[in-house]
C-alpha cells in the first residue's frame, strides 16, 4: 500500500526556522516596497512618519511602520487608494461579513491572490486531517472555502445542495456519506442535535470530522461534542482580507500559523505595543504575498495569543497561536476584569443542565460591577433556583466576579442564522 502523504508543502511545512525567518523576510521587504510604490493609502502612511521602503529589512523593523485600521484604512479608504495593481488585473471579488462595519466591504483578487488562498487552505485542511478521498459539505454558505476543499483534491457538495434547508441538508449528508462537515461551530450543534432528533445519529454515519471556523468556541463544547456524537473537532482561524492563517494539526495545543505567508504579532489592548510569547491581545497581521489590496499590520480585531514554541508531534516547524477567544469588541470590563462571552461559555458548558444559547446583557456604558447573563436550561433540568445560584457561584469561582444569571426556557434566546451574537446591548 502507497504511504499516505504527511502534508501539503513538505518543503514549507518542515523547513527549519532560520530558513522561514530569511523567507519572511525576503517578502516583506518585497511587500514594503511594493504597497509604498503602488498604492496611494500607504504611500500616504509612510510618508506621513517619514518612513522609505528601505528603512524596513527584518522582522523588528516592522514594529516602525504604522498599523492599519479596519474602520479609517480598509473601509473609508477608495477602493482604488488600496489596490495595488489595475482594474483589468482583478480576477474575482469577495467581501467582509459587515459585522463591524455595518456593510460588507469588497475584497479584489488577482488570480495570483486566488491561487495563494486556495494553497492556504488546501494546506490547513490537510493539517487537520482532510483528505482527496473525502466528501465535504460546506454549509456556512462561503464559496471561496469550498474552493480550498477542492484545491485539495476532495469531493465536495454545491452550495445549492439542500437548498439552505437544514433538514435536506442532513439527509442528503447521510445519502452522499459526508465525511466532513465545515460550519460555524454554534450551528454546527444545531446540525447535530437536529440530525439525532431525525433519528440520525453523527456516529453510526461516515461523519468523521468538523472544521469549524469563523467564530470562536468553548474547548469544553469542543470536547463534549466529540465525546457524544464521535467526531474529530478542528478549527481553523481565517479573514476574508488576509486569508488562511492556521489549523490545527490535531497534536497538542493551539494552531500552527503559515509564518510563510504571514507575519503575526499581538499588540496590547490599550498601548498597542507588542507582546510577548503567552500574553494575551489583539491579532496584528500582516499578510505578505497579497498582490491585490496590500495589507500591513492589520488589525484583526480578534484577541489571541502566541504559545511558546516547542517541537510539534506532526514535525512541522511552524510556531502555534491560541484559538481565537473572541473579539475585542466583546469585551466586558467588570469590577477591573476583561470579561468575554467565551469565558461565560465554558463555564455554561461545564454544567449539564443548561443548554448552549446564552447572551451577556449590557444595560449601561462603562465599566460593569456585575455581569447580567441570560442562559437556556435544558428540558430535564427541575430546580430552577439550584440551577441559577449554581451558575453565579461557578462565574464568581472562575472569573472572581459578580453575576446576576436569568435562566429561562429552550427557545428564550432566538437562534442566529449566520454568527451567533453572544453580547447584547441593551442601551443607546
Amino acid at each position: 500500500m502507497k504511504e499516505e502523504r504527511k502534508y501539503w508543502d513538505e518543503q514549507i511545512e518542515t523547513m527549519p526556522l532560520d530558513k522561514l525567518r530569511q523567507l519572511q523576510e525576503e517578502r516583506l521587504q518585497a511587500l514594503v516596497a511594493r504597497a509604498y510604490e503602488k498604492t496611494a493609502l500607504y504611500r500616504r502612511k509612510f510618508d506621513q512618519l517619514g518612513i522609505k521602503p528601505h528603512d524596513i529589512e527584518t522582522i523588528e523593523d516592522l514594529r516602525e511602520l504604522p498599523l492599519t485600521e479596519y474602520m479609517e484604512d480598509f473601509c473609508r479608504t477608495p477602493l482604488l487608494e488600496k489596490m495595488a495593481v489595475p482594474w483589468d488585473e482583478i480576477s474575482v471579488f469577495g467581501s467582509t461579513s459587515g459585522t463591524v462595519s455595518g456593510f460588507t466591504q469588497p475584497v479584489p483578487f488577482t488570480k495570483r491572490d486566488l491561487e495563494i488562498m486556495l494553497d492556504q487552505q488546501a494546506r490547513s485542511y490537510w493539517a487537520m486531517g482532510v483528505r482527496p478521498w473525502d466528501t465535504v459539505m460546506v454549509t456556512s454558505g462561503v464559496d471561496s472555502i469550498r474552493r480550498g476543499f477542492g484545491q485539495l483534491g476532495a469531493r465536495f457538495l454545491f452550495d445549492e445542495t439542500g437548498r439552505r434547508n437544514l433538514d435536506y441538508q442532513i439527509k442528503l449528508a447521510d445519502i452522499m456519506g459526508v465525511t466532513i462537515i465545515q460550519q460555524l461551530p454554534s450551528l454546527m450543534l444545531r446540525f447535530l442535535e437536529r440530525a439525532r432528533e431525525l433519528g440520525s445519529e453523527a456516529r453510526n454515519t461516515k461523519l468523521r470530522m468538523i472544521a469549524g471556523i469563523g467564530e470562536s468556541w468553548a474547548e469544553t463544547y469542543k470536547k463534549k461534542v466529540e465525546e457524544e456524537y464521535g467526531v474529530a473537532f478542528r478549527t481553523a482561524y481565517a479573514s476574508y482580507e488576509s486569508g488562511m492563517l492556521s489549523s490545527q494539526c490535531g497534536h497538542g495545543e493551539g494552531m500552527h500559523y503559515w509564518n510563510d505567508y504571514f507575519i503575526i504579532e499581538i499588540l496590547d489592548l490599550e498601548t498597542k505595543k507588542p507582546l510577548g510569547i503567552g500574553e494575551e491581545g489583539e491579532v496584528v497581521v500582516t499578510p505578505l504575498m497579497l498582490e491585490a489590496v496590500p495589507l500591513i499590520r492589520y488589525r484583526t480585531g480578534d484577541v489571541a495569543h502566541l504559545l511558546p514554541y516547542e517541537p510539534c508531534s506532526c514535525n512541522r516547524t511552524q510556531p502555534k497561536i491560541s484559538m481565537v477567544k473572541g473579539r475585542v469588541t466583546e469585551i466586558t470590563r467588570v469590577a477591573g476584569k476583561n470579561i468575554m462571552p467565551i469565558d461565560i461559555e465554558e463555564i455554561i458548558a461545564s454544567i449539564p443542565q443548561l443548554g448552549d444559547q446564552y447572551q451577556i446583557i449590557v444595560d449601561r456604558p462603562g465599566e460593569l460591577e456585575r455581569l447580567k447573563v441570560k442562559v437556556e436550561h435544558r428540558p430535564e433540568a427541575k430546580d430552577i433556583g439550584a440551577l441559577k445560584n449554581q451558575v453565579e457561584e461557578a462565574i464568581y469561582r472562575d472569573l472572581g466576579i459578580e453575576s446576576e444569571v436569568e435562566i429561562i426556557d429552550v427557545g428564550g434566546i432566538e437562534r442566529a442564522l449566520f454568527k451567533a451574537q453572544r453580547l447584547i446591548t441593551t442601551y443607546k
